[in-house]
């Protein structure tokens, strides 16, 4: 199990917790109006006063969160069936961990992965340029990369991001019109262009008006990855929740075991490539469901149920050269980091399991 970095008081799933006294911050956005939680209180962010991030960070994260759980009735079946009864060993004030958050978006003048890190770099983020990035996805035409809190202290608790892009340049003609008229705005728009990103992020919508069915599905045929970033623009894809962080079990949680919990909670899971998902060095397992389906209002009028955002699980294992560490001994630094191609290739399929009704339940 993860235990405090000296530098930093860290509850024993990996967050920073008030263990030694020091108050607790959270952002206090997810709650409606009403006084209602939209997210599940185990999935907040909380960070001790000791731990050094932009004051908006916090807030943004879980204003994309709350967006998220809305549009994700897969989220609550997870907490509510499988997470509470049988892993939610918590104490109060803990929470389960975010391994990382997962954003699409297309690949032309003015957006991409650029315009996301605009965003994320005055957050207290900073872009990995580690042998794998850019990670590449040739037959999706894709190529992604990911960030990480500058202030180590935190990487254990802040989510890394996973960003995502599709080659629009290498899509068909057809499919290049439909994108390059809806955000040809953006080419040369400069400072408005992160102003409508931003608004996109924090209204879970796209900065760009909503496509015609038509439209939806001509992408639809040629790249799913492309028809959902039509629709969802800047919404968050996926959560992936770091399943090494989780109280009482951590590193020895049967992954093979957890899947069949949640398929017996009646969630639909990605068995592309198998059901967990390996990387070639063994230190990097993930699962996923497939995507909730929802409904979507086309500008033309029609409304239909598509693919949107799901849920990911990763255990990240000890890196060999820390093997000789007890468990209760583990830090975040201990274990495997980054990403893998060929997990990640087979994640993506979640949506598309979801889009062409092959991961229904």
């Amino acid at each position: 199990m993860l235990t405090p970095r000296q530098t930093a008081s860290q509850g024993i799933n990996g967050h920073l917790s008030n263990a030694h006294g020091h108050r607790s911050t959270t952002a206090t956005s997810a709650t409606r109006p009403d006084g209602q939680l939209r997210l599940p209180k185990e999935l907040l962010i909380r960070l001790t006063d000791q731990c050094q991030v932009p004051p908006a960070t916090l807030p943004f994260l879980h204003q994309v969160l709350e967006l998220y759980a809305e549009r994700t009735p897969g989220l609550h079946t997870v907490v509510e069936g499988v997470m509470r009864p049988g892993y939610m060993g918590l104490t109060p004030g803990e929470t389960l961990g975010h391994d990382h958050f997962a954003f699409r978006t297309f690949g032309v003048p003015g957006l991409g992965i650029s315009s996301l890190e605009r965003i994320l770099l005055p957050l207290g983020y900073q872009r990995v340029e580690d042998p794998g990035a850019p990670l590449t996805f040739p037959a999706k035409k894709l190529v992604a990369t990911w960030f990480m809190a500058k202030d180590p202290r935190v990487r254990a608790v802040l989510p890394r991001v996973f960003v995502s892009e599709i080659q629009v340049e290498k899509l068909s003609p057809a499919a290049r019109e439909i994108i390059l008229g809806t955000t040809g705005w953006a080419a040369g728009a400069g400072e408005a262009v992160q102003v409508q990103v931003l608004t996109a992020l924090l209204t879970g919508t796209a900065p760009w008006p909503r496509p015609t069915l038509e439209q939806y599905e001509l992408l639809l045929k040629e790249s799913e990855y492309a028809a959902w970033v039509l629709a969802h623009g800047y919404s968050l894809n996926h959560t992936a929740l770091a399943l090494h962080r989780l109280p009482g079990v951590g590193p020895s949680l049967d992954m093979d075991g957890f899947v069949r919990q949640l398929s017996g909670a009646g969630m639909a899971m990605n068995a592309e490539g198998g059901l967990v998902k390996v990387s070639p060095d063994g230190l990097l397992l993930q699962c996923s469901v497939v995507a909730d389906r929802r409904p979507f209002e086309f500008s033309c009028g029609q409304q239909q149920d598509i693919a949107a955002a799901y849920v990911e699980f990763v255990k990240r294992l000890r890196l060999p050269r820390f093997a000789h560490l007890k468990d209760e001994e583990l830090r975040e630094e201990h274990l495997r980091d980054g990403f893998e191609v060929g997990n990640a290739d087979r994640i993506f399929e979640s949506t598309t399991l979801a889009a062409t009704g092959a991961g229904s339940k």
